[in-house]
């Protein structure tokens, strides 16, 4: 047998040490890499200066200042945050996400952090969308991946359901007329109408619960000590106040 040459070997190791720091456990690391989806105000945005701003933002900073970790902010895609989890791209997902039964079967959920009712938007000065009932045969507008495009998809009658990457476009089609109807988490859909871009363009119709599950962040099935780390860093800001006081700060309801 031929020996390898030394550049082969060389490049044989630097693919097995990639691989072994990229499959390390997230305990392990000095920087855990968070994704997040930077238009759904208050949970997460990007501010004047084009900086990560919100209530899960500044959640996952401060649970992982208890954890002795620094974060890496990953913006992407909401429909692109479980993919990415699972293939190693990032260690966790701090995004708003619900903690539904289907995706439990892929990741692991911390303890939850917050419950919302969601709110469908409507067309400044609309009044015949007021219920469930009224959404037949009417176009839902609904972001790509998330628990609002099933629960669109499921309305009875619907008409039709319009998905986007972004939950400021589906806003904006309910603004040009394009779409009769959108629904997002309570707190989200306040933002968005109060909007210098949506002021008066846009009005808030009815709540509606769409599940029953809460929010909370999501890393791997496999990251047992992680998880137990989060929730014991969670705990420790529900206990001082500090997770009372975000919601204080970023939700309106």
């Amino acid at each position: 047998m031929k020996r390898m040459s030394f550049a082969i070997v060389v490049a044989l190791v630097m693919v097995f040490a990639s691989l072994t720091v990229g499959n390390a456990a997230v305990l392990d690391k000095e920087t855990i890499l968070v994704g997040t989806e930077s238009t759904y105000p208050p949970y997460e945005f990007r501010g004047s200066d084009n900086s990560l701003q919100g209530f899960d933002i500044e959640l996952t900073e401060a649970l992982a200042e208890i954890m002795g970790k620094k974060v890496e902010w990953v913006d992407m895609p909401f429909d692109s945050l479980i993919p990415a989890l699972l293939s190693g791209k990032i260690d966790l997902i701090a995004a708003g996400l619900s903690a539904t039964e289907e995706r439990a079967r892929k990741v692991a959920f911390s303890e939850a952090y917050e419950i919302s009712l969601s709110t469908f938007i409507v067309k400044a000065g609309r009044e015949d969308i007021k219920s469930m009932e009224d959404l037949k045969g009417k176009v839902v507008a609904a972001q790509l991946g998330t628990v609002q495009d099933s629960f669109a998809t499921a309305i009875e009658g619907v008409g039709e359901v319009k998905r986007f990457q972004k939950f400021d476009d589906c806003v904006r089609e309910v603004a040009l007329e394009r779409a009769d109807a959108t629904l997002m988490d309570r707190p989200v859909a306040v933002k968005f109408v109060a909007q210098k871009d949506f002021a008066d363009k846009v009005s808030l119709a009815f709540d509606q619960e769409i599940t029953g599950a809460a929010k909370a962040l999501a890393t791997r099935l496999d990251e047992e000590t992680f998880l137990k780390a989060l929730d014991d860093a969670l705990a420790t800001l529900k206990a001082d106040g500090r997770l009372e006081a975000l919601k204080n700060k970023w939700m309106k309801y």
